[in-house]
């Protein structure tokens, strides 16, 4: 057998076994089946092939199990015009990927169940936060007009406008979790960033802080939505924003408030955008849990928590990556996206 040849169905038996135990570690021990079984079949595969001296119809599995270790689902091995002993390896190894597939459904499925109640526990501790203002100041009312009419005309508008903050409150929450909930999938298009970028920076003009967009002419044209990369960017820049001021009216000798978006061509398939801030970092206790629902860096600045948690769901459903930089000179955001915009994959969103 050629050393090629001896290559390849090395490559076919030990990709799944590898991809086996890790897949077990990392997403549960559902997964180590379909994937051992995969494993079972490629060495099988091989010591048919040894045993034949035979390497040609060894490269279907070997293709097959390198792109299922990439994470692809469904993969089939057409076996058709093969020997006997080749379709039953082939009907064993579509046999396991589909388990393998179904598996990954199944899991899917559990977390968002966990997901689902873990957010319906924080959604009905965001909801009593405004309900006991509100009880306040209409016992207040009750009690004022019961003893002293002139009492109550006193503190009428003053607890009215406390209801009606509150209120206000419920409403902006019951938005923000409306749109996590009913986040459609990306619908794809071509996406001038440049300009996406200059236009989130034009809304803050009369904020009173600086706010520059530093990406070079010919940026690569992005495949993205538009509407959603356009939500993330708003939500990040007014962070941005709220943070360096704060920081600069608390501190004025470390200099005026400054935001800085940036997008680079970040690599033959990506395109980098970053937004940073020359706020005071974000508390450590936030950091590992940031892109949580309900977790908030604007605490009495009228963050609902859902924020991040959306623009994390959307930059992951664009198949990129979020990542944050963050001290006490400030904080950067920095997304990496695929230029070729997100593939359709087998797997649901996990909320939705």
């Amino acid at each position: 057998m050629k050393a090629s040849a001896r290559a390849l169905a090395l490559a076919a038996a030990l990709v799944p076994s590898v991809l086996a135990p890790l897949l077990a570690a990392v997403e549960g021990p559902e997964y180590l089946g379909p994937v051992a079984g995969i494993s079972v079949v490629c060495m099988a595969a091989v010591a048919w092939a040894l045993r034949t001296g035979r390497s040609s119809p060894l490269a279907p599995f070997a293709e097959a199990a390198e792109r299922v270790a990439r994470g692809e689902r469904g993969v089939q091995v057409d076996a058709e015009a093969a020997t006997p002993e080749g379709q039953r390896l082939a009907a064993a190894f579509n046999r396991m990927t589909e388990a393998l597939a179904e598996a990954e459904k199944r899991s899917r499925r559990a977390e968002r169940l966990a997901a689902w109640r873990d957010i319906a526990r924080q959604m009905a501790h965001e909801i009593k936060n405004p309900l006991t203002p509100i009880r306040l100041a209409v016992e207040n009312l009750r009690k004022a007009r019961s003893r002293d009419p002139a009492l109550f005309e006193e503190l009428f508008d003053e607890e009215t406008s406390i209801v009606l903050e509150e209120v206000e409150r419920l409403r902006r929450l019951l938005d923000a979790f409306s749109t996590f909930a009913r986040m459609p999938r990306p619908k794809p298009g071509p996406v001038d960033v440049r300009e996406l970028l200059q236009h989130a920076a034009d809304l803050h003009r009369t904020s009173g802080c600086a706010v520059r967009v530093e990406a070079a002419e010919g940026l690569p044209v992005l495949r993205a939505d538009r509407d959603q990369l356009a939500q993330v960017l708003l939500n990040l820049v007014a962070n941005a924003v709220l943070a360096a001021t704060e920081r600069a009216a608390q501190d004025p000798t470390r200099g005026a408030a400054w935001v800085r978006l940036a997008a680079v061509h970040g690599g033959a398939r990506t395109l980098r955008i970053s937004v940073a801030d020359s706020g005071a970092g974000i508390d450590a206790s936030v950091l590992s849990r940031l892109y949580e629902p309900y977790v908030t860096t604007r605490q009495g600045s009228g963050g609902t928590g859902l924020g991040l948690a959306i623009a994390y769901r959307i930059v992951t459903e664009h198949q990129g990556t979020m990542g944050v930089d963050t001290g006490p000179d400030g904080t950067t955001f920095t997304l990496e996206l695929p230029l070729a915009g997100p593939t359709t994959t087998l797997g649901d969103s996990t909320l939705g």
